[in-house]
């Protein structure tokens, strides 16, 4: 997006002027006039203004007052965002140790209220995206040196791009005030927010416009832009969703599962896009810039002005990268370094679908979704054997006089690893010995004394730091990949270079078997989705992990894996961790879960279980924070008092606020 990125000072300059002061306000200033949005330079600097709300997601651009929603700067440190809205209070994660955002977001507790910063931050950002979307279609007819081509292009932008802040939008918070007319001169302060079904009503309409217009690539020459096929597959998710569970309260019609799974195969049929060969490259960080998987994505380089970095390393980028590590940096033998990341440690995978969700002899992508091995880089600091290894009493964590281990003398003393050795190792294995910690059970029950002190022995005998996953906790877990970015200039350094995936083609994939599923074709939906579980499986001749044989029963060979990833339509109705709704057919649980097998940790997953009807049954079943708090109405969430104080006049709370919040 190297032309977009030409722009960044000049939208920088007038975002006083384009953005709100106050929600879905402008205040016109004098130095800086709109006429500057009828000459190409404003109006394209205006366009990209749109695209650039996209950078709060990912933690960049966060705002430091509720009220005004003005831009501000993170040199306290935490740039916590939409991660919280989309991974905390699901199934799959569980919290880490670290983090502000955990007891409204996964513990449901009353800090999840209308004056949550986070939750206001998300309203002021998106609404700002969908206010300079309008003003650049007001303004755009009035432009006089570009042609009609360039112009009408630019309105589908922003057309998709107001689509995609609206679908945020309306799943989180249901009703919104619908706005699609630019306004620089009134000060409104009576919107009403409109239903759903209006919504998704103009949510389709934008961007069935914007399919229609859009450059049919598979990525702009500035990329990061929107194109057909990026419309087409937010378009398949919009159908998909608007006839999920609850789909009239949405609008939905009988015809959105054919709608769904038309969008979904054009894309698939464009020829413009391919999955990688190897589930790992998607997020290999240097081909995020040419992957073919890849149909729309939120640019960012290793450039601090294009990143938004400002003269704090806290400032901007992608900050994605911070979230899923573990505490691997204060443990004998390791230091913090660049390949294994900063460890914020705000959230973990559930270490029960960590056990049992992948199918691990086969399904590459546990292994290569996370960090099971930290290798030494502080051998003046490792572990020395010692002459005896003794029995730890699980009710008081304090060590008996019985002796469970003596390794051999000649190596009493001697550092259990040397640079380069293993000396942190997430080891898949459960031995049944412990309950699994939570903070809700932070004092593990003993299971099975036996399975206990096999434990122990094998964690003494380790020449390294082993965690079975009987000891996986809120400090140590398996680190997730995905967004780890090994490209910053320091080891502290926050504002990341790596691409924000927002539309891939493994998922389009999954949105067109789900759609034919849900039809009662279960032939189309097993190959849709076999596609994807064929890239998931080994290839032929590549190496599998030493956990396949040492700990899942599989083979140490080079022999691919295609057949046993690939399912019937039989298979598809036997969910692992079924969501127990009466309503709810075994198929979508399914489907759920190979969504998260190829799509954790890409900030999806509360929507999912919303759209399903799922969210309150998975997160009662499977998440033990979220279990004493979640409630129905908690599928919304509370509207912002940014909106709700500035309504003149006032409404009735039952007008402006979600059910359970007021």
């Amino acid at each position: 997006m190297k032309k977009i990125a030409k722009f960044i000072l000049t939208v920088l300059v007038i975002l006083s002027v384009f953005s709100c002061d106050k929600y879905l306000q402008e205040k016109r200033y004098t130095d800086v006039g709109y006429d500057y949005f009828t000459t190409k330079v404003g109006m394209e600097a205006a366009v990209t203004g749109v695209y650039q709300a996209m950078r709060w997601y990912t933690g960049a651009y966060n705002t430091t007052d509720n009220h005004t929603g003005a831009y501000g700067s993170t040199a306290a440190g935490n740039m916590e965002s939409y991660y919280c809205l989309t991974e905390y209070g699901t199934d799959m994660t569980w919290e880490g140790t670290d983090g502000g955002m955990k007891d409204a977001y996964n513990k449901y507790l009353t800090s999840l209220n209308p004056n949550e910063t986070t939750l206001n931050n998300f309203w002021n950002n998106n609404f700002k995206g969908i206010t300079r979307a309008n003003t650049v279609l007001m303004y755009l007819p009035k432009v006089t040196d570009m042609t009609d081509a360039q112009k009408t292009q630019r309105a589908a932008e922003v057309k998709f791009m107001r689509a995609y802040y609206y679908f945020d939008l309306v799943q989180h918070f249901g009703a919104l005030p619908l706005v699609t007319q630019g306004n620089v001169t009134q000060v409104v302060t009576d919107f009403k927010r409109s239903p759903v079904s209006d919504v998704y009503k103009q949510i389709i309409s934008d961007l069935v416009s914007a399919y229609n217009v859009l450059p049919d690539i598979g990525q702009q020459s500035d990329r990061g832009r929107a194109t057909k096929w990026a419309a087409g597959h937010l378009l398949a998710k919009v159908y998909l969703t608007r006839d999920s569970y609850d789909a009239a309260t949405r609008g939905g019609k009988a015809s959105d599962l054919d709608s769904a799974a038309y969008y979904a195969e054009a894309v698939i049929n464009s020829g413009k896009f391919a999955l990688e060969n190897n589930f790992a490259m998607v997020f290999d960080q240097d081909n995020q810039k040419v992957s073919k998987e890849i149909i729309w994505d939120v640019e960012y380089t290793k450039d601090q002005l294009f990143n938004g970095a400002g003269s704090s390393t806290s400032d901007g980028g992608n900050q994605l990268h911070l979230y899923w590590v573990t505490q691997y940096d204060v443990k004998p033998g390791m230091i913090r370094d660049q390949p294994n990341g900063r460890p914020w440690k705000r959230v973990r995978v559930n270490p029960n679908f960590c056990q049992s969700l992948w199918d691990k002899q086969n399904d590459s992508r546990i292994y290569k979704t996370f960090k099971w091995t930290f290798y030494c880089n502080n051998p003046s600091t490792s572990t020395k054997w010692v002459a005896n290894y003794y029995y730890v009493n699980p009710a008081t964590n304090a060590a008996t006089s019985e002796v469970l281990y003596s390794p051999p003398a000649s190596l009493v003393g001697q550092p259990k690893q040397k640079a380069g050795d293993t000396c942190i190792y997430f080891s898949p294995k459960k031995y049944g010995a412990l309950s699994p910690y939570s903070t809700t059970n932070p004092k593990q029950t003993l299971l099975n004394d036996a399975n206990y002190r096999q434990m122990l022995i094998d964690t003494y005998k380790a020449p390294y730091i082993m965690f079975p996953q009987d000891l996986y906790d809120t400090n140590n877990f398996p680190a997730m990949l995905k967004w780890l970015d090994t490209q910053r200039p320091d080891i502290n350094y926050q504002a990341g270079s790596r691409n924000f995936h927002r539309a891939r083609l493994a998922e389009t994939y999954l949105i067109a078997a789900e759609a034919y599923g849900r039809k009662g074709d279960m032939v189309n939906a097993a190959k849709w989705v076999n596609v994807v579980r064929q890239r998931a499986a080994y290839s032929e001749g590549e190496t599998k992990p030493k956990e396949v044989w040492r700990f899942d029963g599989g083979t140490n060979n080079t022999v691919n894996t295609k057949s046993a990833m690939f399912v019937t339509p039989a298979q598809m109705v036997t969910p692992k961790f079924p969501s127990g709704v009466s309503d709810v057919s075994p198929f979508v649980d399914w489907m759920l879960e190979e969504r998260g097998r190829e799509l954790y940790g890409e900030l999806n997953r509360w929507e999912d279980l919303v759209r399903t009807g799922t969210l309150v049954a998975r997160a009662k079943l499977y998440n033990p924070e979220s279990a004493p708090n979640v409630k129905d109405f908690h599928k919304l969430r509370p509207i912002p008092n940014t909106y709700v104080d500035r309504l003149l006049p006032k409404q009735a709370p039952a007008d402006v606020q979600n059910p359970g919040y007021f």
